[in-house]
C-alpha cells in the first residue's frame, strides 16, 4: 500500500469465519502510516491513515486511523 491507493475496509467474523469487506461506501484515500511511540516497555503501534469518501471522527475530520490489517486495496494510485 502506498499513498494515493484506493482502499476499503475489509473485517473478518470471528462467528461466521468469514471475510466481511465492508459495506458499499468504506471506501477511502490511503494517506500514509502513522506510529505511535509505545513507552513503559510497550512497542510501538504503527497503523494507516485514510481519508474516507463517508465516515467522520467525531471532531468532523474525514482523516482516522485503521489497522493496517484491516484494508484492502481496490486501485493503485499513479
Amino acid at each position: 500500500m502506498k499513498p494515493g491507493d484506493l482502499v476499503k475496509r475489509i473485517s473478518y467474523s470471528t462467528e461466521t469465519k468469514a471475510i466481511n469487506h465492508g459495506y458499499e461506501g468504506d471506501i477511502g484515500l490511503f494517506m500514509g502510516l502513522r506510529t505511535f511511540k509505545g513507552n513503559g516497555g510497550v512497542p510501538d503501534y504503527t497503523c494507516a491513515e485514510v481519508m474516507w469518501s463517508n465516515r467522520y471522527t467525531p471532531d468532523g475530520d474525514p482523516v482516522s486511523t485503521i489497522q493496517i490489517d484491516l484494508l484492502g486495496v481496490i486501485s493503485e494510485g499513479r
